[in-house]
């Protein structure tokens, strides 16, 4: 399989869900990116729960979760303590210096280099999956 890894952007639980069991059968583990609207909007109390509800249904292992929080310091520090895979954050260097060190200290990701699919609009998700995977 090829080193560059897709994230796939998700609006609902139902296309997580969708996405995990596809993946699953390939075995893959699918990276679900959580835009910052969606988080900002709805809190992290509803991302918590969104991941409790996904692990509920399937392996913690088979999925890992991507957030993005643009500059929003204080949603990058909660995102941390729930122990989210990957963190999208900006900021300037020194700021960044400090939530890297933040984040190595709790085993979280900041600014990974992924590749993203927006699946979040898609009506055939099964065949756009398999599209993704047979190129890897």
């Amino acid at each position: 399989m090829n080193s560059k890894k897709n994230c796939l952007t998700i609006n609902s639980y139902h296309q997580a869900v969708e996405i995990i069991s596809i993946s699953k059968k390939n075995k893959i583990i699918p990276i679900l990116l959580i835009k910052y609207y969606l988080i900002d909007g709805l809190g992290i109390s509803w991302l918590s729960e969104f991941k409790s509800m996904l692990e509920n249904e399937f392996k913690p292992q088979d999925f890992k979760i991507f957030a993005e929080v643009e500059k929003n310091y204080g949603l990058f520090i909660g995102l941390i303590e729930e122990k989210i895979n990957y963190i999208s954050v900006k900021g300037n260097e020194e700021t960044l210096k400090r939530l890297t060190q933040i984040a190595k200290l709790n085993k979280v990701v900041i600014n990974p280099s992924f590749s993203v699919v927006d699946l979040s609009k898609s009506k055939n998700i099964n065949l756009k999956l398999t599209n993704i995977y047979n190129k890897n």
